[in-house]
Protein backbone atom coordinates (compact mmCIF):
# COMPACT_ATOMS: atom_id res chain seq x y z
CA UNK A 1 0.00 0.00 0.00
CA UNK A 2 1.31 3.44 -0.97
CA UNK A 3 1.22 6.19 1.65
CA UNK A 4 1.63 9.87 0.91
CA UNK A 5 4.64 11.50 2.55
CA UNK A 6 3.95 13.77 5.48
CA UNK A 7 4.77 17.46 5.36
CA UNK A 8 7.89 16.80 7.47
CA UNK A 9 9.13 14.16 5.06
CA UNK A 10 8.68 16.57 2.16
CA UNK A 11 10.54 19.37 3.97
CA UNK A 12 13.42 17.22 5.26
CA UNK A 13 15.68 17.70 2.18
CA UNK A 14 15.57 21.46 2.76
CA UNK A 15 16.61 21.33 6.43
CA UNK A 16 20.38 21.21 5.88
CA UNK A 17 20.52 24.00 3.26
CA UNK A 18 18.31 26.21 5.45
CA UNK A 19 20.52 25.51 8.46
CA UNK A 20 23.65 26.31 6.41
CA UNK A 21 22.15 29.61 5.26
CA UNK A 22 21.17 30.50 8.84
CA UNK A 23 24.70 29.71 10.01
CA UNK A 24 26.24 31.83 7.25
CA UNK A 25 23.99 34.78 8.13
CA UNK A 26 24.89 34.42 11.81
CA UNK A 27 28.62 34.40 11.06
CA UNK A 28 28.25 37.39 8.74
CA UNK A 29 26.33 39.33 11.43
CA UNK A 30 28.99 38.56 14.06
CA UNK A 31 31.86 39.60 11.77
CA UNK A 32 30.08 42.78 10.75
CA UNK A 33 29.28 43.67 14.36
CA UNK A 34 32.89 43.10 15.45
CA UNK A 35 34.18 45.19 12.52
CA UNK A 36 31.78 48.00 13.44
CA UNK A 37 32.91 47.81 17.07
CA UNK A 38 36.57 47.94 16.01
CA UNK A 39 35.90 51.00 13.86
CA UNK A 40 34.10 52.77 16.73
CA UNK A 41 37.43 53.25 18.52
CA UNK A 42 39.69 55.98 17.18
CA UNK A 43 42.97 54.61 15.88
CA UNK A 44 46.21 56.48 16.60
CA UNK A 45 47.56 59.07 14.19
CA UNK A 46 46.04 61.20 11.49
CA UNK A 47 43.16 59.20 9.94
CA UNK A 48 43.72 60.39 6.36
CA UNK A 49 47.47 59.83 6.50
CA UNK A 50 47.03 56.36 8.03
CA UNK A 51 44.48 55.26 5.41
CA UNK A 52 46.38 56.81 2.50
CA UNK A 53 49.67 55.20 3.61
CA UNK A 54 47.92 51.83 3.81
CA UNK A 55 46.39 52.44 0.37
CA UNK A 56 49.81 53.31 -1.08
CA UNK A 57 51.23 50.05 0.28
CA UNK A 58 48.35 48.04 -1.21
CA UNK A 59 48.61 49.86 -4.55
CA UNK A 60 52.35 49.11 -4.65
CA UNK A 61 51.69 45.42 -3.93
CA UNK A 62 49.01 45.36 -6.60
CA UNK A 63 51.25 47.08 -9.18
CA UNK A 64 54.06 44.59 -8.67
CA UNK A 65 51.69 41.69 -9.33
CA UNK A 66 54.68 39.34 -9.30
CA UNK A 67 53.02 36.76 -7.10
CA UNK A 68 51.81 33.40 -8.44
CA UNK A 69 48.04 33.36 -9.05
CA UNK A 70 46.91 31.71 -5.76
CA UNK A 71 49.25 33.93 -3.74
CA UNK A 72 48.04 37.04 -5.58
CA UNK A 73 44.44 36.10 -4.82
CA UNK A 74 45.22 35.65 -1.15
CA UNK A 75 47.14 38.92 -1.18
CA UNK A 76 44.06 40.72 -2.54
CA UNK A 77 41.89 39.25 0.21
CA UNK A 78 44.39 40.31 2.84
CA UNK A 79 44.83 43.76 1.30
CA UNK A 80 41.10 44.39 1.39
CA UNK A 81 40.92 43.41 5.04
CA UNK A 82 44.02 45.48 5.85
CA UNK A 83 42.50 48.59 4.27
CA UNK A 84 39.22 48.15 6.14
CA UNK A 85 41.08 47.87 9.44
CA UNK A 86 42.67 51.27 8.89
CA UNK A 87 39.30 53.03 8.95
CA UNK A 88 37.83 54.59 12.06
CA UNK A 89 35.11 57.09 12.92
CA UNK A 90 37.51 59.99 12.25
CA UNK A 91 38.32 58.96 8.67
CA UNK A 92 36.87 61.50 6.22
CA UNK A 93 33.58 60.10 4.94
CA UNK A 94 34.33 60.31 1.19
CA UNK A 95 37.71 58.64 1.72
CA UNK A 96 36.23 55.94 3.96
CA UNK A 97 33.51 55.16 1.40
CA UNK A 98 36.07 54.97 -1.43
CA UNK A 99 38.34 52.70 0.65
CA UNK A 100 35.41 50.42 1.46
CA UNK A 101 34.52 50.14 -2.22
CA UNK A 102 38.11 49.45 -3.25
CA UNK A 103 38.61 46.92 -0.44
CA UNK A 104 35.39 45.13 -1.44
CA UNK A 105 36.59 45.05 -5.06
CA UNK A 106 39.92 43.51 -4.03
CA UNK A 107 38.19 40.88 -1.95
CA UNK A 108 35.64 40.06 -4.66
CA UNK A 109 38.32 39.61 -7.33
CA UNK A 110 40.53 37.60 -4.97
CA UNK A 111 37.78 35.30 -3.74
CA UNK A 112 36.49 34.64 -7.25
CA UNK A 113 40.03 33.88 -8.44
CA UNK A 114 40.47 31.43 -5.56
CA UNK A 115 37.17 29.82 -6.55
CA UNK A 116 38.62 29.19 -10.01
CA UNK A 117 37.05 32.05 -11.96
CA UNK A 118 39.62 32.98 -14.63
CA UNK A 119 40.61 36.61 -15.07
CA UNK A 120 39.42 36.32 -18.68
CA UNK A 121 35.84 35.71 -17.48
CA UNK A 122 33.72 38.78 -18.37
CA UNK A 123 32.35 39.09 -14.83
CA UNK A 124 35.85 38.89 -13.34
CA UNK A 125 37.05 41.46 -15.87
CA UNK A 126 34.17 43.73 -14.81
CA UNK A 127 35.18 43.29 -11.17
CA UNK A 128 38.73 44.26 -12.06
CA UNK A 129 37.53 47.33 -13.99
CA UNK A 130 35.41 48.40 -11.01
CA UNK A 131 38.43 47.92 -8.76
CA UNK A 132 40.57 50.06 -11.04
CA UNK A 133 37.92 52.80 -11.02
CA UNK A 134 37.68 52.72 -7.21
CA UNK A 135 41.49 52.64 -6.88
CA UNK A 136 41.72 55.83 -8.94
CA UNK A 137 39.09 57.49 -6.74
CA UNK A 138 41.07 56.67 -3.60
CA UNK A 139 44.29 57.87 -5.22
CA UNK A 140 42.62 61.20 -6.04
CA UNK A 141 41.31 61.57 -2.48
CA UNK A 142 44.75 60.79 -1.04
CA UNK A 143 46.48 63.57 -3.00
Amino acid sequence: MFTAPTIWQRLAPFAIPIAAIALAISVWAMVRASADDANAVALPGDPKARVCNAFEMVATMQARNALPAPDASLAMLGAGDYLLRQLDANTPVRLADAIRSFARDLQDVGMNALAGVPYSDPRQAARQAEGDFDRKQVADLCK
